[in-house]
């Protein structure tokens, strides 16, 4: 990602303290300077290598990025294997996720596959030459963005383990997800809020906000700034939720069985996540 970070920092203070969003820092020493910051914006190298060049490369080499965390996962699952309970009574079940739960958690899935694979078709914009199918993706992607607000907010909210510690005997606390977030579970979260928020916010002011003839010089430095707040925030949550859903799913047998049917074997809680069955018993017992 190529930015003249120094300009970008002093951007962000500027804009927050100041409220101009033409990122004119330091007024022009000349009538041309004035001309080039009207036409063009000001530091037009500050962020135009990372829209035009950056872009373009990432058009080339960021197949290979995957290709490089998948192989790190493939490595990791040959070295440890699968996580898996011996359930003696299959029977004795838990429910573990509502349906409210499960229609949020695969709305998330839905909606955030979707933004993936319509995301990549603007990234690799010059290689799909245009036509309707890039077209009905471009559009895709941006309802499918307005849609995802609420189901990551509701995501958020219900994912807040952290909670429980904050929030005692409040609503929030029993619409929660059970257990506990062990550290990198609750880095995982935290990015998955603050990315998204950064994708959501800079999506949605891409989306609205459309210069003219006299409003281009005061938004061009703006927009730039945004669009590079909204890729760095999708190669961000990508991969934490890669990883996050090889842990769960990939390396943990059982996991995709419980998040259909929101049950899991008593026995497969007590070897693999005490820490949810211990949840969910102690909110039985403050009930009864």
């Amino acid at each position: 990602m190529i930015i003249d970070w120094g300009y970008f920092i002093q951007y962000k203070i500027h804009l927050l303290f100041g409220g101009n969003l033409d990122g004119v820092l330091t007024p022009p020493s000349s009538a041309y300077e004035a001309m080039v910051n009207k036409a063009f914006g000001p530091n037009y190298t500050a962020f135009a290598p990372e829209i035009i060049r950056a872009s373009n490369e990432r058009q080339l080499y960021i197949w290979w990025v995957f290709v490089a965390e998948i192989a790190i996962f493939c490595v990791v699952y040959v070295i440890s294997g699968r996580k898996s309970a011996t359930i003696h009574n299959p029977n004795d079940e838990v429910q573990v996720f509502s349906i409210y739960h499960r229609a949020i958690i695969w709305l998330n899935v839905v909606f955030m596959i979707t933004l993936i694979i319509t995301g990549f078709n603007i990234t690799w914009g010059l290689r799909s030459e245009g036509g309707l199918i890039p077209f009905l993706l471009r559009g895709t992607h941006e309802m499918a963005g307005l849609f995802w607000f609420p189901v990551w907010l509701l995501m958020s909210i219900i994912a807040f383990k952290d909670s429980k510690m904050l929030f005692k005997n409040s609503l929030l606390k029993k619409i929660v997800l059970p257990g506990k977030y062990k550290p990198m579970k609750r880095i995982i979260y935290f990015f998955f809020v603050l990315m998204g928020a950064g994708l959501l916010v800079s999506g949605a002011i891409i989306w609205y906000l459309h210069p003219d003839a006299y409003t281009n010089a005061h938004f061009i430095q703006f927009k730039r700034l945004l669009l590079y707040i909204h890729f760095g925030s999708s190669v961000l949550i990508m991969f934490f939720l890669m990883d996050f859903v090889y842990s769960s799913l990939v390396a943990v047998e059982g996991n995709l069985k419980g998040l259909i049917t929101g049950k899991y074997p008593r026995e497969y809680l007590e070897q693999l996540s005490p820490d949810i069955l211990e949840d969910i018993e102690n909110k039985k017992g403050k009930v009864a």
